[in-house]
């Protein structure tokens, strides 16, 4: 049994070249080619940080969940797993973003009585930023 790493995909969803990861993980980018056509597989440590920087776990990397779903964890329903959707969709820039805002938007919930008019301000101002 040939094991299908899921690395490329996985880089190429969030932006990275070959390079780029290379540099991430201190390997030679011959290396990221060759996991990538499966003629070597990363050693445990190096699929660990592959998926930290790839803000993926390993079980993603090596392909697990598409042969055990009913392993796969199940994402929060409602706006709580839109939000988590959309921010594993999103570049590395766009993400930084995304989570400055939910800290803002969380420091400032904490910090003042709720409000229902304000809050739908707020809203509206952080649709536009």
């Amino acid at each position: 049994m040939t094991m299908n790493l899921k690395l490329k995909q996985a880089r190429k969803e969030n932006g990275y070249s070959q390079a780029d990861l290379a540099n991430a993980l201190n390997v030679d980018i011959k290396t990221v080619g060759n996991w990538e056509r499966g003629k070597t597989l990363p050693d445990i440590e190096q699929l660990w940080k592959c998926a930290k920087v790839l803000h993926t776990d390993p079980n993603d990397l090596l392909g697990w969940y598409e042969e055990h779903p009913e392993d796969r964890p199940t994402a929060p329903a409602g706006a709580e797993g839109e939000l988590i959707t959309c921010y594993r969709q999103s570049t590395e820039k766009r993400r930084s973003k995304i989570l400055e805002t939910a800290r803002d938007q969380a420091e400032l919930s904490q910090n003042q009585p709720a409000a229902p008019e304000i809050e739908g301000l707020e809203a509206d101002q952080v649709r536009s930023a």
